[in-house]
């Protein structure tokens, strides 16, 4: 599977601030200059509607959007440690569901299912309850493409967005990718889009026609095997898991909507002991706990304290992570200064990670 999530900065203002969904938002990273100065980071769908894209000045945007009343366009300085907590949120959900997980941005990833799917249609009922899971606990839309490798799972999830589901099955990746235009393969520019065009190729059909060597002597070694094998479907490159586990957390959803710490205790400690089994048998010291909060607004907050030392200590995870959640929720005040908002969903996370063999043998060797 590859998971998209949809405009993702713009989607995650509009999770900030519903009245946002029924304007044209665009997310931009300004310069130091001052003024309109810099560039679009993203936009919702509506802004995409008037021909507002990644990549553009943002003086162009305006210009676009220039006969919208004024009220009904929304242009936002990219925020980059929100997006993040969110994106822990939905990425932590989605590796629970995976043999293997590759997380490639901040708003996609790659999951191999093939041991806990038995068949492609096994995989269409996991990946709808990703996007069910992923809609009501965090408040997201994704796209995903179910198929035979990276590189067609890659092509199908943005074959129809915002929202979409797309499953191409062995016997159909020659017939799905025959259609569609060079420019969607994966790592193919403007540029080598444009040169295919002028050579009369404007599909991947087109492409899949040519000989090996026409493509190596006109795009070199490496590039032309890539075309070549891209055309077919072909494409081997295993779902990696980071050899160096950066995060190890667990979320789960409430029984009850809650602002009373010891409503949540049970739960917090729950979740301490499957992140404590999990970073045993990986072999692993902590030295930072986190709690990460989904209101019921779905609005998401989170909190992180270091230790002075590394340890897999069950009880140094949940004193830090118990002391955390009091301080977050005195005075009925939560992290990010959520007045009388219910806590929904409650997660732990430990960081700043380390194998335990090299500390073993310094302490042997002390």
């Amino acid at each position: 599977m590859h998971i998209d999530l949809d405009y993702f900065y713009a989607q995650c203002e509009e999770l900030r601030d519903p009245s946002l969904k029924d304007k044209a938002v665009v997310v931009c990273v300004y310069s130091a200059r001052g003024g309109d100065s810099g560039a679009v980071s993203t936009c919702n769908y509506k802004a995409r509607r008037y021909g507002v894209r990644a990549g553009i000045p943002i003086r162009q945007a305006k210009n676009l959007l220039k006969d919208l009343d004024p009220r009904s366009v929304a242009f936002l300085p990219v925020d980059e440690p929100y997006y993040a907590r969110i994106s822990e949120l939905v990425m932590s959900i989605l590796r629970k569901h995976a043999d293997a997980f590759e997380q490639v941005s901040i708003d996609e990833a790659f999951m191999d299912v093939s041991s806990r799917c038995n068949s492609f249609d096994d995989s269409v009922i996991l990946a709808r309850n990703i996007k069910q899971e992923l809609r009501g606990s965090v408040g997201l839309t994704c796209s995903i493409g179910v198929s035979i490798n990276k590189l067609v799972a890659k092509i199908a999830s943005d074959y129809n967005k915002p929202d979409g589901l797309t499953v191409v099955k062995p016997h159909e990746v020659n017939e799905f990718l025959s259609r569609l235009s060079v420019g969607k393969i994966p790592w193919v520019g403007k540029k080598t889009e444009e040169r295919l065009n002028l050579m009369g190729i404007t599909t991947i059909g087109d492409l899949a026609r040519l000989d090996a060597q026409v493509l190596v002597d006109n795009f070199g070694r490496k590039m032309g095997i890539y075309l070549y094998n891209a055309a077919r479907g072909i494409d081997d490159e295993p779902v990696k898991d980071d050899d160096r586990v950066k995060q190890v957390s667990r979320i789960t959803t409430l029984k009850r909507s809650t602002d009373d710490v010891n409503d949540m205790l049970d739960d917090l400690y729950m979740l301490c002991k499957d992140v404590h089994k999990s970073i045993i048998e990986q072999g692993l010291l902590f030295r930072s706990v986190g709690i990460i909060m989904v209101y019921d607004d779905l609005s998401i907050s989170s909190k992180s304290r270091s230790i002075k030392h590394r340890t897999n200590s069950i009880d140094e995870m949940f004193k830090v992570a118990k002391k955390l959640l009091e301080d977050a929720m005195s005075k009925g005040k939560g992290i990010d200064d959520h007045r009388n908002i219910m806590v929904r969903r409650l997660g732990v996370k430990v960081e700043d990670l380390m194998e335990i063999k090299g500390q073993e043998s310094l302490q042997r060797f002390m």
